[in-house]
């Protein structure tokens, strides 16, 4: 029987929850940092009489309007994604993040954002692998009563060299802070794929290294 705790102790498994915490992370960064810093939606000038196809498009800019939650909104995406991709305070990330991604999945089902859904759907099932990948620490909140063991940092949460997931998870922060604007999606997102191979490549040759030595 396959169980969570041999998933945890295959690499395949620990290299795709690092990296799903970089994928979902530095998307809430990128795409929070523009409400943190009080920018619009949709272009100024553009609104209309709403029809029902820019229904949607009022919707953003409402809440652009309310300016304050507008900003706090950034806020908690931008916190939750920085969480995320430190590696370190991963499981708070996660916790974090669930509730601003099952907003946006049923922000996107209720408004018939036609296929984004599914991409927002996909983001909530990675926030929910993260939070059943830190089961062992957050067991204690479904047991309160009960004396569990809890594991503060499981051997298998960053393949024994934190250093490197860490510091990756600090270009990946940056990476998204220098460019995270709708413009620059493109590049961003080049300069992320590029940085999580480098990243994986470095790992690689330094796991070569120790077994050679």
């Amino acid at each position: 029987m396959i169980t969570l705790q041999r998933l945890k102790d295959k690499e395949t498994f620990q290299i795709f929850t690092i990296y799903l915490r970089y994928l979902i992370g530095g998307a809430f960064i990128f795409s929070g940092l523009g409400k943190l810093i009080g920018e619009r939606f949709i272009p100024a000038g553009s609104m209309q009489i709403p029809t029902e196809g820019m229904v949607i498009d009022v919707f953003f800019e409402t809440l652009f309007r309310t300016g304050l939650w507008w900003r706090f909104i950034g806020f908690g995406q931008v916190l939750a994604g920085l969480l995320l991709v430190t590696q370190r305070w991963s499981t708070l990330g996660a916790i974090l993040s669930l509730p601003i991604s099952l907003n946006i999945f049923f922000i996107t089902v209720s408004m018939d954002f036609r296929g984004t859904p599914i991409v927002t759907g996909l983001i909530l099932l990675g926030n929910l692998w993260l939070l059943l990948w830190d089961y062992a620490r957050l067991r204690i909140l479904f047991y309160p009563n009960r004396n569990i063991e809890t594991v503060v940092m499981a051997p298998s949460d960053q393949l024994g060299v934190p250093v490197i997931w860490e510091s990756l998870g600090l270009v990946i922060f940056i990476i998204s802070i220098s460019f995270g604007n709708r413009e620059n999606f493109l590049l961003w997102s080049a300069l992320c794929l590029v940085s999580g191979l480098i990243g994986l490549i470095y790992y690689k040759m330094y796991v070569a290294k120790l077994k050679r030595n």
